[in-house]
C-alpha cells in the first residue's frame, strides 16, 4: 500500500492510500469464483443453440467488452434479463479463449486458434484482444501466408497489420511473385 500524494487530494487531514496489487487480487478473486462455479449469472452459448455453454459473470463481461456492456445495461436489449444468451457467429474455441482472457488477462495465441479468437474478439468488441491478435499476426508474416494475412487485415480493419503485410509484399516482391500467392490477390489488394 502506498500513500498517494496529498496534492491529488488536498483535503486537510486526509491520507489516501492506493494498493498496487488490488487489481490483480480482484482479477484473481473473480477467476477463483469462476473456477469454483460460484455466483454465475449468465450462460453464453457459442455458435447457436447446439454450441458449448460457458458460465460467466455479467460484471466481468461488461467490464472488458463494450458489446456485453451494452447488452447487459441497455434495457433495449432483450438479453438484459436472459440467463442464457446465444452468440451466433462465435466459435466454442474463440469464446473459450476470450473468457480466459477476461478472467486472467492472459491470452495464448497460435496459428491454430488465431482466427477463432480474432473473430470472437471482434464480435464482442474486445479491442485489447483484437490488438493482441493483430500484433501476433504481424510477427507471423512470411511469403507463404502474406496474402491470407492481407485478407484477414482487410476483413477486421486491422490497418497496422495491413500496412505491415503490404510493406512485406513490396519488400519481397521477387520471392512473392514466384509463389501462387500473387495470383490469389484480389483486385482491391493489388491497388
Amino acid at each position: 500500500m502506498r500513500r498517494v500524494s496529498p496534492n491529488r487530494y488536498p483535503s486537510v487531514g486526509t491520507a489516501v492510500f492506493e494498493s498496487s496489487s488490488h487489481h490483480s487480487l480482484l482479477l484473481n478473486g473473480l477467476n477463483e469464483l469462476r473456477s469454483n462455479g460460484q455466483l454465475f449469472d449468465v450462460t453464453l452459448i457459442a455458435g447457436g443453440t447446439d454450441g458449448n455453454k460457458f458460465s460467466a459473470h455479467r460484471v466481468v463481461l461488461s467490464a472488458c467488452s463494450d458489446y456485453f456492456r451494452a447488452m447487459f445495461t441497455d434495457q433495449v436489449f432483450m438479453e438484459t434479463q436472459q440467463k442464457e444468451i446465444v452468440l451466433n457467429g462465435v466459435t466454442n474455441e474463440g469464446l473459450h479463449y476470450i473468457l480466459e482472457f477476461a478472467y486472467t488477462s492472459r491470452l495464448a495465441l497460435n496459428l491454430s486458434n488465431i482466427q477463432d479468437v480474432l473473430s470472437t474478439a471482434s464480435h464482442v468488441q474486445m479491442q485489447d484482444v483484437v490488438q493482441a491478435c493483430s500484433d501476433y499476426l504481424e510477427e507471423q508474416i512470411i511469403v507463404d501466408n502474406c496474402r491470407d494475412l492481407a485478407t484477414i487485415a482487410d476483413t477486421y480493419s486491422l490497418w497496422q497489420l495491413s500496412k505491415r503485410v503490404y510493406h512485406f509484399i513490396c519488400s519481397n516482391l521477387l520471392s512473392f511473385s514466384r509463389t501462387n500467392e500473387l495470383q490469389r490477390l484480389t483486385a482491391h489488394q493489388l491497388t
